[in-house]
Formats: structure tokens, C-alpha cells, sequence
């Protein structure tokens, strides 16, 4: 056998692999098209899954949740796991100190911490609301119900606590009426939206 021989033999056996997995890829996609399409309870979650974890976030934000669909009343309740306050940034910036030759970090405030966080929850919540609404292609989602935890510890007492500070319902009709680029995300929740919280 030359190298030659060998080479297309290597070559042949690459291509006969990589059209297995594009073929196996292929029906994956088609019996999830056809689940979706038949609106089958599973299928529908596993689409409306690969929306949100197709959704970009900062690095170190969570992107774990889960979703339990309701055909009867067409609800889809999410149970979605948000960031802790240490995900966002506490530094403000670095300043050069010329006389000791050091960089000397700047914290935020406090206030703008806290701030910040309590607007980032409420954004989430929204977002992965319009998300799935927007997805939502066969009308099969009427009504979400999101609820959003936080795991974190009690400075109080050293515990680690898993809280549900956000709990939400909208329709699709009322969510879709929204402006959402026009909102603010803390008023939109509190007086156009069923919710509750405990941030």
C-alpha cells in the first residue's frame, strides 16, 4: 500500500463519518421541527429551551432555568435562576497613583450597586418573558409564569439562601403591547404586570 492509498482510504472513512453526523444531526432537527410543530408538550419545551440559552449575557450570570408547559391552559411556567449581586462589577475604575507609583481600585457605591442589580433582575425577568412570546411562532403560549431565583448567602447569618425574590404572570396579549425599548423595567413590572417580589 502506497501513502497515497492510505490517504484517500483516511480520507474516505473522514467523509463516510462526518455524513453520518450531518445525517443524524439532520433528523435531530427534524423530529425537533416536527415536535414543535405538532405543538407536543416536550417539543415545546425543548424549543422554547434553546431560545433562552441562545440568549447572550455577561459571563458569570447563570443561564439555568426550568420549564414546565401546561397544554390545557397553554401557560408556561419558568422557574429561572438569576444572578447573585457579586455577578455585576464593583470596581469602578483604576487610578494611577504617581507618587507611589500604584493603581489604586475605586469601587462603586453602594447605592449604585444595589441600584443596578434590582434594575438588572427586572430586565431578565422581561427579556426571557419577550423571548418567549416573540418565539413563539404557533400561538401555543398564552400565559407565562416566571419566577426568578437567587442563591446567595444571608450576611446576617453565614446560610446560604435560595430565594424567589420575582414571581411574574403576563399574557401574550398584554406583554405584546408593551414598548419595551420606552419601559422602564422596574415600573413595567410593578403596575402593568400580576407580580409579586422580594428583591
Amino acid at each position: 500500500q502506497t501513502e497515497y492509498e492510505n490517504n484517500v482510504r483516511q480520507w474516505i472513512a473522514r467523509r463516510t463519518l462526518h455524513a453520518t453526523m450531518l445525517a443524524a444531526q439532520h433528523a435531530e432537527i427534524e423530529a425537533k421541527k416536527t415536535a414543535y410543530e405538532s405543538k407536543d408538550p416536550d417539543g415545546l419545551v425543548e424549543y422554547w429551551s434553546q431560545v433562552l440559552f441562545s440568549s447572550e449575557y455577561p459571563e458569570g450570570f447563570p443561564k439555568s432555568f426550568a420549564l414546565d408547559y401546561v397544554a390545557t391552559t397553554k401557560t408556561l411556567v419558568i422557574e429561572y435562576g438569576l444572578p447573585d449581586i457579586e455577578s455585576l462589577p464593583h470596581l469602578k475604575e483604576f487610578k494611577y497613583v504617581a507618587v507611589r507609583d500604584e493603581l489604586r481600585e475605586i469601587p462603586v457605591s453602594e447605592a449604585w450597586l444595589n441600584r443596578t442589580y434590582e434594575s438588572v433582575l427586572y430586565q431578565i425577568c422581561l427579556r426571557t418573558i419577550h423571548e418567549i412570546f416573540q418565539s413563539d411562532t404557533l400561538d401555543t403560549a398564552s400565559l407565562v409564569i416566571f419566577n426568578g431565583w437567587v442563591n446567595y448567602v444571608d450576611k446576617a447569618n453565614g446560610q446560604e439562601v435560595n430565594a424567589c425574590v420575582l414571581s411574574v404572570q403576563a399574557t401574550k396579549d398584554e406583554f405584546l403591547n408593551l414598548n419595551l425599548a420606552q419601559v422602564d423595567p422596574k415600573v413595567c413590572f410593578r403596575r402593568h404586570l400580576s407580580s409579586s417580589e422580594n428583591i
